[in-house]
């Protein structure tokens, strides 16, 4: 009990940290999380000198690669992490995307129009001058951003209004490995002593977020460019894309409780970034032969098709899935399944859910 009461109180504190109402510096919020972290796991494990070395050379790298990036060098900072973080097994944590997940992207649309199919996937790379500075992405490079539910993706889009948003599901046909990004779930897992430093300083809020620069951004950008970086010496063995935990889900009241794991698994998102070389239509062949998906809908639409909003197989204490955005995913599925027909043998296989 003890333990556990340590456990809620540590990410309680770490929860402070990553809100972007913390009032802190970044390279104060970073001091923070390394105290925090390693008070935690000095209490509750007796860790090696090895282990406590190699935590004190993380933060110490972090540190020196913000610092070379204030001071104009952009490039030294991000050789510098290359070099000492993500060629580093012990910090880094890899993910495998099971064939045929599910992931979700949605769109804005004036009055609930509908985007082309091609207009759900990232931005061509002829209208990269449209790219915007992202967590993940630097200005002018496209990127493919998902969520692993039509939830997280609205609340990342600022909560607008359902019925005119666009909606895709997103299937890959092969395991995908990506970088993970994932925080302290329910238990601390003492595998992960040298890994969670990562995902925490790559999670914290953005304060300024409405400003061109943001420099809780620095070490996730330099995580994604450190990722090209590998693909291009490591072709057989690529890392497709980034896996993290949203902030939403660290807000005063998610629309949907936290109770157990899947609930959480809800709030990640993955950044894809469009790889060379491209098609006619400036869109990555790369991404484009990882994923099949769905032709856009909205829930305004569906709404007006199904006046009935009878779900079927519902667990009894899942909220979500008495919700607007698990319909609406079972609807992306469906179209999914219609758009990709001829990869089915029979019509009973195709619309399996």
């Amino acid at each position: 009990m003890k333990k556990e009461m340590h456990l809620k109180k540590t990410k309680n504190l770490l929860k402070e940290i990553i809100l972007p109402n913390c009032g802190l510096s970044f390279l104060d919020r970073i001091n923070r999380l390394e105290k925090i972290l390693y008070n935690y796991a000095k209490v509750e494990y007796k860790l090696p000198k090895e282990t406590l070395d190699s935590l004190d050379f993380f933060w110490k790298t972090i540190r020196q690669c913000y610092e070379l990036h204030q001071e104009g060098l952009a490039i030294n900072a991000t050789q510098l992490f290359y070099d000492n973080i993500f060629c580093n097994d012990a910090f880094v944590d890899i993910y495998e995307l099971a064939p045929n997940s599910r992931l979700f992207r949605m769109r804005t649309a004036e009055y609930g129009g509908l985007f082309s199919k091609e207009g759900m996937f990232h931005i061509r790379f002829d209208k990269r001058h449209l790219v915007s500075n992202n967590r993940f992405s630097v200005n002018g490079i496209p990127s493919l951003y998902l969520g692993e539910s039509t939830y997280i993706c609205w609340e990342e889009m600022g909560a607008p209004n359902l019925d005119t948003c666009n909606a895709s599901v997103f299937i890959n046909g092969d395991p995908l490995s990506v970088i993970n990004l994932s925080p302290i779930m329910e238990d601390f897992d003492d595998d992960k002593i040298l890994k969670y430093p990562l995902a925490y300083v790559c999670l914290l809020g953005a304060i300024h977020h409405d400003d061109p620069f943001k420099e809780e951004y620095v070490i996730p950008q330099m995580l994604m460019q450190c990722l090209l970086i590998h693909n291009k010496s490591n072709p057989q063995t690529p890392y497709v894309g980034i896996r993290y935990l949203s902030n939403k889900a660290y807000v005063q009241r998610p629309l949907f409780p936290l109770i157990e794991k899947d609930d959480l698994k809800r709030y990640f998102n993955y950044a894809f970034p469009a790889f060379a070389p491209y098609d006619n239509q400036g869109l990555s062949k790369k991404l484009q032969s990882l994923f099949t998906w769905s032709s856009p809908d909205t829930y305004g639409r569906y709404r007006l098709r199904h006046s009935n909003m009878s779900i079927e197989e519902i667990r009894a204490k899942d909220t979500y899935a008495y919700s607007a955005f698990y319909q609406l995913e079972y609807w992306c599925y469906l179209s999914w399944n219609r758009d990709n027909m001829l990869h089915y043998d029979s019509l009973i296989g195709a619309l399996s859910f």
